[in-house]
């Protein structure tokens, strides 16, 4: 990589753009490792602040991942590409309507204006939304904190609750429903003749916490401390489709001497995060603890918030 001296644009947004183009290019797959701050410094003839701060904020973007003591990660290729497509795609549109907009005799400050009016209109109608999320294992539904818009409610229900008559009545007061994928059909099941929404989303588990664990020695024990079993088999099942097939030491609901039992025999422990603190209490010196989190990926955040502005805007048609 090099550096233009002589363009007047700041060496760590040159760095930043350069690093992104590489990943783009296939020079550094997701899970590489990058130089460190001291090495690409040295080789940049820049100082280490400038590699530091444009780690950072491709760290802060999602691009890249960092771990204390191993050092900086590619976090995710595909991220570089949907956020330049979803960027273009939008501009394109807000270019139209501008061409729109002035061909029928209005001004840009005219059109900016409209957007900001339309803008807060489209925010209002996604006040006061309840949206259900259900799961089949706690640790999950412990974790839901998504950010759906402004005054939009996320209620946890297992999926337990809807077999119960006071369950499925619950849910006639939410103006959607959302679950896994892999639940959709038994939700839908439970909850016939509701009028409701039922949306299934992918849920995902995190990749800075998959790479890691991939950066974990398999061949030696790791404790898998959660809540519930099905939590377990949901993470040693993420964990097989990735790749990985770590010798796994469970633990489901354990009592603290449980802990503190097991992991001096472990090189690392993947917990639920309700489980950190119980842990932190009884781990080793120096032992990494990773904390296992699923999460919707961008496309069933953007399906769930779209699928709510098209409820609340026929509520108002009506």
């Amino acid at each position: 990589m090099e550096l233009d001296r002589k363009n007047g644009i700041p060496y760590y947004i040159q760095l930043k753009e350069q690093i992104r183009k590489n990943i783009m290019k296939g020079m550094w797959q997701t899970g590489s490792k990058l130089p460190t701050e001291r090495v690409l410094a040295e080789e940049l003839q820049v100082s280490r602040n400038t590699v530091s701060q444009a780690y950072k904020e491709l760290e802060n973007e999602g691009v890249l991942t960092s771990t204390q003591g191993r050092g900086t990660f590619v976090a995710d290729t595909i991220v570089i590409a949907q956020q330049e497509s979803r960027k273009e795609k939008i501009l394109r549109i807000i270019d139209v309507a501008m061409e729109d907009a002035v061909s029928l005799g209005f001004s840009i400050n005219d059109f900016i204006s409209f957007v900001h009016v339309r803008g807060m209109e489209k925010k209002e109608l996604l006040a006061k939304l309840k949206v259900a999320f259900v799961e089949c294992n706690p640790e999950q539904l412990a974790e839901a904190r998504w950010d759906l818009g402004p005054g939009v409610t996320l209620i946890p229900v297992l999926l337990s609750e809807l077999r119960e008559r006071q369950g499925r009545e619950r849910m006639k007061a939410m103006n959607m429903i959302v679950t896994g994928v892999n639940h959709l059909q038994k939700v839908k099941d439970l909850l016939e003749g509701l009028e409701q929404t039922i949306l299934g989303i992918s849920l995902q588990p995190k990749l800075e916490t998959i790479v890691r664990i991939a950066k974990l020695p398999m061949e030696r024990d790791i404790a898998l401390i959660c809540e519930s079993r099905v939590f377990a088999e949901k993470v040693e099942s993420a964990l097989n489709n990735a790749g990985l097939f770590p010798k796994l030491k469970i633990l489901v609901k354990p009592r603290e001497e449980e802990i503190q039992q097991l992991l001096p025999q472990c090189s690392a422990a993947i917990l639920a995060p309700m489980m950190r603190k119980i842990t932190e209490r009884c781990r080793p010196e120096q032992m990494e603890l990773i904390e296992f989190r699923f999460e919707p990926d961008t496309g069933s955040i953007n399906l769930i918030r779209g699928t709510l502005l098209e409820l609340k805007s026929k509520k108002v048609v009506e």
